[in-house]
């Protein structure tokens, strides 16, 4: 018989323990939850930002092609109301001739100069309000003609404002005859 003491060599174990296992996989999960929790709103802090510069130019784009526009229109000798005059289509941009055309013009998804609609931008909304202004206060409409003229334009997104473009026009651009032809 052999008398020597039995050494258990603990060192020789193969595999871990289910609790082990269990501890891991917490520490994991809680690494993956905070991780998520940082990653989640800059992804979504990405899209509001680029959703904003499409919308800003959007709104650049119809405010430049608004500003090579008549301050009046040219076939009529007296102001005439705000919005399309007789012969001018409404929904077709390229028929306006003065900056009061535009009144009340929207189109979703935005249309391009030609008509043709920007279908990769479905949901999305342009809209133009002109209104005569005071000459002292830009920011008070007037009901009669004061020779200046501020033109808003709003880009949406699902019923979101994501961009407003406000500029003034005055009449003294068709005196001097500041105007970009077609």
């Amino acid at each position: 018989m052999n008398n020597q003491p039995m050494i258990h060599n603990w060192s020789t174990r193969k595999g871990i323990s289910m609790a082990e296992t269990i501890v891991s996989t917490m520490i994991v999960g809680f690494v993956l939850v905070g991780t998520l929790q940082v990653v989640g709103p800059v992804v979504q802090s990405t899209r509001v930002h680029a959703n904003k510069l499409i919308a800003a130019n959007l709104a650049n784009e119809l405010s430049e092609e608004i500003s090579t526009r008549q301050f009046t229109d040219p076939d009529v000798d007296a102001p005439d109301p705000l919005g399309a005059d007789d012969g001018e289509r409404p929904k077709d941009r390229a028929s306006f001739d003065d900056i009061d055309d535009y009144n009340a013009w929207a189109a979703s998804p935005p249309i391009s100069l030609g008509n043709g609609k920007i279908n990769a931008l479905a949901g999305w909304t342009r809209s133009v309000k002109v209104a005569h202004v005071e000459l002292s206060d830009a920011t008070t409409e007037s009901k009669t003609n004061t020779g200046l003229k501020r033109i808003t334009v709003t880009v949406s997104k699902g019923g979101v404002e994501l961009a407003r473009m406000d500029t003034l026009q005055s009449q003294s651009a068709d005196i001097l005859g500041f105007m970009v032809p077609k």
